[in-house]
């Protein structure tokens, strides 16, 4: 008997491309969908043995709490991560905080992207079991490509001869868009490419001062809007480093996907990316310190080619298959365990139960209504 799968995202049932959350659930579909013991559908109807939440808006809440035997969610989100992406941020945070409490305490068990992450729902006060299992990449279609370079570099006319950092990622304070302007200031032989926009306008954390910016930046400088999933490893294989000088990630999927194509990766050095990343990636303390290793990349051979295959090395962890494993073995003991219905201040077991009659009778067009009571079946 197949385990049954629904994995739920407000990201994918909206369609807001551009966004970590958005690709984060689409690559963990794909690893599931690997797995013989899987049956896995996304934002479906019905009774799943697992509902898999990934964001913690009242679509997703509301859809897990009815539609599976036991919830997972995956924590894409912490207090951190919304510091510089948000506007009036300093405002709303402190009431969102205890929703976040709130929210991965419904779980059975979460799912922890990164080591910090975990660390930080433990301080956050969550009490349902944490794993860590990091974001997986998807090695298939993220690939070194010659053929894709020589494709989008004539798109965007950039000779073939040229030194390309990319960067990807919503634009916003969080992500270092500030610095990736500064830099390429101060490097005008090298071309930048920032492949990203703002999915969530006006409601981005300084949105008109990076408008401001980005009308003034120089012209070594390429802002692409957002790009598709499908259209990503296009553009990462433009590149020849991947720069990216943001303040504070979770396991941001662009580091992976530039990794799976080859390129070497140059970030901040932050305590987010020690125990996944650490010896994989080029270190930069200080602003200055991406010039230095930029210059080094584009000029010194051997420096370059070390940290193109440490990050090839590095996206071999995070394969498909890998996490694919890891979701499995936490479904099966997920499953095994007695739900955690019972919360700190309310149970959810009546409601769940009366929501998936609901599903269920919903699921049947063709049951004949009643005027009278209707007699459900468990």
């Amino acid at each position: 008997m197949k385990i049954t799968v629904n994995i739920i995202s407000e990201a994918l049932a909206w369609d807001v491309k551009g966004q970590g959350v958005y690709t984060a659930s689409l690559s963990l579909a794909e690893a599931l969908k690997r797995k013989e013991e899987l049956e896995v559908s996304i934002n479906g109807r019905g009774l799943y043995d697992i509902a898999h939440l990934h964001t913690p808006g009242p679509y997703a809440v509301s859809k897990g709490m009815i539609s599976g035997k036991r919830l997972v969610i995956s924590a894409h989100v912490i207090p951190a991560s919304l510091i510089g992406s948000l506007v009036l941020v300093d405002v709303w945070l402190p009431f969102f905080v205890q929703y976040l409490k709130y929210y991965y305490n419904l779980a059975d068990c979460v799912i922890a992207v990164s080591p910090k992450v975990k660390e930080e729902l433990e301080n956050l006060g969550v009490k349902a079991p944490i794993y860590f299992v990091p974001n997986p990449v998807n090695l298939e279609r993220f690939f070194p490509s010659w053929e894709k370079r020589e494709k989008i570099r004539e798109r965007l006319g950039i000779s073939m001869s040229d030194f390309v950092a990319v960067g990807a990622g919503q634009i916003q304070p969080r992500k270092g868009i500030d610095v990736f302007i500064e830099t390429a200031k101060k490097l005008p032989d090298i071309k930048f490419v920032w492949v990203g926009g703002q999915p969530f306008s006006v409601f981005t954390a300084g949105f008109m001062e990076l408008q401001e910016k980005i009308k003034n930046a120089p012209s070594n400088i390429i802002f692409t809007g957002i790009v598709s999933y499908e259209e990503m490893p296009d553009y990462y294989n433009l590149g020849d480093v991947f720069f990216f000088p943001s303040y504070q990630e979770n396991l941001p999927m662009a580091v992976l996907e530039s990794a799976s194509c080859g390129l070497p990766l140059l970030l901040r050095d932050i305590p987010e990316y020690k125990e996944p990343f650490g010896g994989f990636f080029i270190p930069a303390k200080n602003n200055e310190d991406f010039l230095t290793y930029l210059l080094k990349l584009k000029n010194d051979k051997n420096f370059y080619a070390e940290y193109r295959s440490k990050a090839l090395q590095l996206a071999q962890n995070y394969s498909l298959d890998n996490v694919g494993d890891k979701m499995l073995e936490i479904y099966r003991e997920t499953l095994n365990n007695p739900p955690r219905y019972k919360r700190d201040w309310i149970t959810l077991e009546k409601i769940r139960k009366e929501g998936r009659k609901i599903w269920k009778y919903l699921g049947y067009p063709n049951i004949k209504r009643r005027r009278e009571s209707i007699r459900w079946e468990e």
